[in-house]
């Protein structure tokens, strides 16, 4: 492929989908983001048992997960009998950017033929 033919590569990925991609992969980036995820991968997770086994105080469990719902990877609700206790789930979409991730890795893909821009 000539150097010209990556170019055409990089502009066929729309800036939005690049976008939302960087976005999700700097939330993941984070060590403590990364502990909630695999948590709630599990099962959905109150605020407090977040906050419990990330010995993180409410606080900051509250804002990973701001960054986290901002990514789109998970989602809120508050308990209707008490409304102090939040609960979080990862969203039914999250297996989608899961898969776009794995994607953008997929090895198969790769083309190993080394690179000559002696054509230039």
């Amino acid at each position: 492929m000539s150097c010209s033919g990556t170019q055409a590569l990089l502009e066929a990925d729309t800036h939005d989908s690049v976008s939302e991609l960087q976005t999700v992969l700097q939330a993941l980036a984070d060590p403590s983001r990364l502990r909630i995820v695999l948590m709630l991968r599990e099962r959905e997770q109150c605020v407090c048992h977040l906050t419990e086994a990330l010995s993180l105080s409410q606080g900051t469990v509250s804002h990973h997960m701001s960054v986290l719902k901002r990514a789109g990877l998970v989602r809120d609700r508050r308990d209707s009998a008490d409304g102090r206790w939040v609960y979080y789930s990862m969203v039914p979409s999250a297996q989608e950017i899961g898969r776009r991730i794995a994607d953008l890795l997929d090895a198969p893909r790769v083309d190993l033929t080394p690179a000559d821009c002696t054509d230039r």
